[in-house]
């Protein structure tokens, strides 16, 4: 299975970046165009699609009706492209499970999107612009591959799997780091890939119904880390007891406190005093054991005299 899933990730990286091909046929002399190539040609007016014999305008346009109906911003996102001109192909001939899973993802309120065919072209509804995040709308019609390059590594595996195989996959609050808005996220997500099979009933694409769980799994962590510094503090004794427990404690955090220095202020001599580090080095330039206090990287002459927070940015 695992050589299965690899050889189909290829196939997807590959099909993502392969320029397409012409067929060129061979006609006799002064012969005639046949039917098939002529009736392309006349599809073709303005730009748009024109439906062949056999499938009239009005038939083509409920069916685009029908299967892109509502779906607020990206319904109408979907409406307004001319999918003749995109690897899926005029809506009236998507297969009957993309048009249905389509419809489900438009109409949903849970974040959905789904890929479909060998570049796994991306759709998704008005919940999951939220997740999407600087990436929409540009996302819309993109290769998956393209749209999440970032995280490719975590979930190209299991999108492999799904397209390989006749079971889909499931994660619970997964860490992705993602870049939507020009810099790097933690995120977790709650997800499952479902295989879309095509009227013969071969794999052509997959369905994802997403939960984001950035924000309870980061207030979980964060409400740990008070509980952990109540609970190891209560030995203290003294203030230099505090601030070291303290100190220790904050190391139960990396994720939200990479590192903590907490100093106490010699009023007699106007310096400050290390009192407690967590998670950097003694003797560090940053962890120096006294200091002034304006000394760089941390002037805190403002925080002694107001008594207020202050936030330093590029240390």
């Amino acid at each position: 299975m695992y050589d299965k899933a690899a050889n189909a990730l290829e196939k997807v990286r590959l099909r993502a970046t392969t320029p397409p091909t012409a067929v060129v046929s061979m006609l006799p002399l002064g012969g005639s165009l046949p039917a098939a190539i002529g009736d392309t040609r006349k599809r073709k007016r303005h730009g748009h699609l024109i439906p062949p014999d056999g499938e009239t305008g009005v038939h083509a346009t409920a069916e685009l009706d029908v299967t892109l109906a509502g779906g607020g911003e990206m319904g109408a996102r979907m409406r307004a492209i001319n999918w003749a001109d995109t690897p899926l192909g005029p809506v009236a001939r998507w297969p009957q499970a993309l048009k249905t899973c389509v419809r489900i993802m438009l109409t949903s309120r849970q974040p959905m999107w789904l890929g479909w065919g060998d570049e796994l072209t991306y759709l998704y509804n008005d919940a999951y612009r939220s997740i999407a995040g600087g990436k929409h709308p540009a996302a819309l019609g993109q290769p998956t591959s393209v749209v999440w390059r970032e995280i490719w590594d975590d979930i190209g595996p299991r999108i492999a799997s799904t397209m390989v195989g006749d079971e889909g996959t499931y994660d619970e609050a997964l860490l992705l780091l993602m870049e939507r808005h020009g810099y790097t996220e933690e995120t977790y997500y709650t997800f499952s890939y479902s295989p879309i099979p095509d009227d013969d009933g071969h794999v052509r694409g997959l369905f994802c119904a997403n939960t984001d769980d950035t924000r309870r799994i980061v207030n979980e962590r964060q409400i740990g880390l008070l509980r952990e510094l109540a609970a190891g503090t209560t030995e203290a004794r003294s203030i230099e007891d505090a601030c070291r427990l303290s100190a220790r404690s904050l190391e139960a955090n990396t994720r939200d406190l990479p590192f903590a220095l907490i100093y106490l202020l010699d009023p007699d001599r106007g310096r400050l005093v290390l009192a407690g580090r967590s998670s950097i080095d003694a003797g560090h330039p940053a962890a120096l054991a006294e200091r002034a206090i304006d000394d760089a990287p941390w002037p805190l002459g403002n925080v002694v005299s107001s008594n207020i927070p202050s936030v330093f940015d590029d240390i």
